[in-house]
């Protein structure tokens, strides 16, 4: 899906920062080099960004920075650095799970942070009103990426619903996609659901290091 995007010049005034401090935290990871957009305009070529992501990434900078070092901040914010060889045995614990992902759980303990992401996402359908046999086919779709959700850089998922209507019955199917974005689903269906799973890894790393 289309995001609002937002120029250089128009970030450095919004956010208070310095040409300087922009690409000294891009050179550490903590702005992805994705979200660096160039387009043509009437005055040349000019970087844009996803507006929403670069300010709410900077303030997040802003406020971690005061606890922790910029080296620390790259193992939680940069979407390239996932934890290594994590085995949590009480997903519910973790703020981004909780007790309403309970219901999501398949084994006792000893889940991955792959997996731990696919819950999150899973709980955060639930929390958004898809029911649980929609939350778990999500979860279905993504526990078994590893190697994705460990740089999911633009990763997306959707989920989506789609009518088969013919003479004698119709059938309504859910279904899950994941790819990078732009992500689309045939015309013949509509979204439910769209989860960013740059922003729900990054949120499993902060709860995993008792920030969130």
């Amino acid at each position: 899906m289309d995001e609002e995007l937002i120029s250089k010049k128009d970030v450095l005034v919004q956010a208070g920062i310095s040409y300087g401090q922009l690409y000294r935290w891009k050179r550490k990871g903590l702005i992805p080099e994705a979200w660096f957009i160039r387009k043509s305009t009437v005055t040349g070529q000019e970087t844009f960004f996803p507006k929403d992501r670069i300010l709410a990434r900077i303030e997040q900078i802003r406020s971690l920075k005061e606890e922790q070092s910029l080296d620390e901040l790259v193992q939680v914010l940069a979407p390239e650095r996932a934890p290594e060889a994590v085995s949590w045995d009480n997903p519910a614990t973790l703020s981004p799970i909780g007790a309403d992902g309970r219901k999501l759980l398949w084994k006792e303990g000893g889940y991955t942070f792959a997996e731990l992401v696919a819950l999150a996402a899973g709980t955060q359908a639930l929390r958004s009103g898809l029911r649980l046999a929609e939350a778990k086919l999500l979860v279905d779709l993504l526990r078994t990426e590893e190697a994705v959700l460990r740089t999911p850089t633009g990763v997306t998922a959707l989920l989506g619903e789609k009518a088969i209507e013919q003479e004698g019955f119709s059938v309504r199917l859910t279904v899950g996609v994941l790819g990078r974005e732009p992500l689309k689903l045939d015309r013949e269906s509509r979204v439910k659901h769209e989860a960013d799973l740059e922003k729900i890894a990054e949120q499993v790393k902060l709860a995993l290091r008792g920030v969130a």
